[in-house]
């Protein structure tokens, strides 16, 4: 949020810079205009502008104040300021200012003066034009804190209206790229944090026993639930061993004894080996 904020208010004042009809910019005030005018037009404008102490600024002394229409080439100061005492070749004085005050208007707090502007619009090319002031002979370039205004100047009806389109076409696009910019910045901010907690994983693993020093722990046997357990089988095994070992004693008991009869007399091959001297 720090720094969505200044970026978003250094874009406000760039627009208040550019765009006709802006009240203030850069710190200074201005007379502020419709979004074009037509040539051979009568244009009336009245703002207030900050009176409060300035170096250099020019009075409120009921001396008279004049507004020039400044050719877009010699735009001097970046709001069409005029730098005194020098006015810029090419412009147009467009008439006088009328200047009242100070006063605290209602609502307000500090010193204001109101200045009032009626002229015809030159017929110039069509453009946007910088409003400088000055008073005669030029010492101050600006009254109070009102320093410039900015201007848009037509041939016709058509031509403003397309050029107004055309501008708000080009601040949509502005507010486009900006929302862009801004779902960059959190993407960037979103992956910087996965970046973090894979680092953490890392670290977790490196820090935990490996599998040989980790001690493998087998499940518990868990009792049959309706049926024979691991216990019940081993009994029965058991029995079965047992049953077999005692019907092969008894088959054994039952198996008919042979007896072996060993004759009294003693055959004739060993009687006829024992008279061989």
């Amino acid at each position: 949020m720090r720094v969505r904020r200044p970026i978003g208010l250094a874009t406000i004042l760039i627009l208040a810079m550019l765009w006709p009809g802006t009240a203030s910019a850069g710190g200074w005030d201005a007379l502020t205009f419709r979004h074009y005018e037509l040539v051979g037009a009568r244009v009336a404008t009245t703002d207030l502008f900050f009176a409060g102490e300035l170096a250099g600024a020019g009075p409120l002394d009921g001396r008279a104040y004049y507004a020039y229409l400044l050719p877009r080439s010699a735009t001097q100061s970046g709001f069409g300021m005029i730098d005194p005492p020098t006015i810029p070749e090419g412009s147009i004085r467009l008439g006088a200012l009328e200047v009242s005050g100070p006063f605290v208007p209602e609502g307000y707090e500090g010193m204001y003066g109101r200045a009032s502007l009626t002229f015809t619009v030159p017929d110039v090319p069509t453009g946007d034009y910088a409003i400088g002031f000055c008073d005669d002979p030029c010492e101050h370039g600006n009254v109070g804190w009102l320093a410039w205004g900015s201007i848009r100047i037509v041939h016709t009806e058509s031509e403003g209206k397309l050029l107004a389109a055309l501008d708000l076409e080009e601040r949509e696009a502005w507010k486009t790229r900006y929302e862009l910019r801004r779902t960059e910045r959190d993407m960037e901010s979103l992956e910087a944090e996965l970046d973090e907690v894979r680092a953490d994983l890392r670290l977790e693993r490196m820090s935990a026993d490996t599998p040989s020093e980790r001690t493998v722990a087998l499940p518990a046997a868990q009792p049959d639930e309706g049926g024979f357990g691991a216990g019940w089988w081993l009994a029965l095994a058991g029995v079965a061993v047992g049953l077999g070992a005692g019907l092969a004693l008894g088959v054994r008991r039952r198996r008919p004894r042979v007896e072996v009869v060993v004759p009294d007399t003693v055959p004739n091959d060993l009687e006829r080996l024992e008279r061989v001297p």
